[in-house]
């Protein structure tokens, strides 16, 4: 019996790149699969087609069972009706893969307020619309194990970048929810976890800078969004052990995050006052080290430190330095 026989998954931003592996490999593990994408371009503000039919028809021509959904699931009424469509359409929700994003890169100096919206709408508030109505309805009807969320996140959000902050906060919102939805939803038999995927997908492909680092291969592409495709079907199966994780995968190369923790600890025999603190980390390292998984694998990476910062003022305005 395949792992997902009699089972329902909903996949968002199923039209393409990553969302379009995770719905043809639920499909072909026996999931009948609610396609959801609104079709439009990786900004946010644009028609590109539908994406979610010609998804749907692929895995119906290949003898699997799907549905399309064009709702958005920025809004929350669009959320709902998602939900609702596998429910009607296949009387259960079992699966739901919370992969729908934009991208609309942007400093801070120069951010919109339509770059604030869009971005959050579609990561931050789509995640939380969908997993609501989910949750609302895994919580009318009696404990199941054998369900799953399994959210996306993204290195950004683990280690933000410059012109990457509305992006990268989403995205680190999203553990957030990973985590306290992992603990709230336990008593119904939901796993949810989190993954980082690194691969090419339509929002690289727009951003030049980042798609240098993901250039395609030959030989084994390491950059194919196919090989994200069985980390999410591991974390939607009853083989998976985890819950309230996060996962990243990158072609052969595929690690857990560690949670936030305490780096370092003192303590004072009363109230802290600005020398004392001032002593205390007067020595102490200014940079976190990490390992961080970014294209080509895990690598070392360090928080800027007001050092580092420095220098980058002092480069920028060198050209005004008499």
């Amino acid at each position: 019996m395949r792992p997902f026989e009699g089972r329902v998954a909903l996949v968002t931003g199923a039209g393409s790149g990553l969302g379009r592996e995770y719905a043809l490999a639920l499909a072909a593990h026996g999931a009948r699969v609610v396609v959801n994408d609104l079709g439009i371009s990786v900004t946010g503000d644009a028609p590109s087609g539908d994406s979610a039919g010609a998804v749907t028809t692929e895995i119906v021509s290949s003898g699997g069972d799907a549905v399309a959904s064009r709702d958005s699931v920025a809004d929350w009424h669009g959320a709902e009706r998602i939900v609702a469509t596998a429910l009607e359409q296949f009387g259960r929700l079992d699966i739901v893969v919370n992969n729908a994003g934009n991208n609309r890169p942007s400093s801070l100096v120069d951010l919109s307020e339509t770059d604030v919206d869009v971005q959050l709408g579609t990561h931050l508030k789509g995640t939380l619309a969908v997993s609501h109505f989910v949750a609302r309805h895994w919580a009318s009807v009696a404990p199941q194990q054998g369900r799953a969320i399994v959210n996306t996140t993204s290195a950004v959000g683990l280690h933000p970048a410059a012109g990457g902050g509305v992006y990268g906060a989403a995205k680190a919102g999203i553990i957030a929810l990973t985590v306290s939805h992992a603990q709230e939803l336990a008593r119904y038999g939901v796993k949810v976890n989190a993954v980082a995927p690194c691969a090419r997908t339509r929002m690289v492909k727009a951003s030049p800078n980042v798609l240098a680092l993901m250039p395609e291969s030959s030989g084994f592409d390491r950059h194919s969004p196919q090989h994200a495709a069985p980390l999410v079907a591991y974390l939607a199966s009853d083989a998976c052990r985890f819950t309230g994780r996060v996962f990243a995968v990158e072609g052969p190369d595929v690690a857990i995050y560690h949670p936030h923790g305490v780096e370092e600890h003192w303590s004072t025999s009363g109230a802290w006052s600005l020398d004392a603190l001032t002593s205390a980390f007067a020595t102490y390292p200014q940079r976190s080290e990490v390992d961080a998984f970014f294209p080509g694998g895990v690598v070392p990476y360090a928080e800027p430190s007001g050092r580092t910062l420095r220098a980058l003022f002092d480069t920028a305005h060198s050209d005004t330095v008499q």
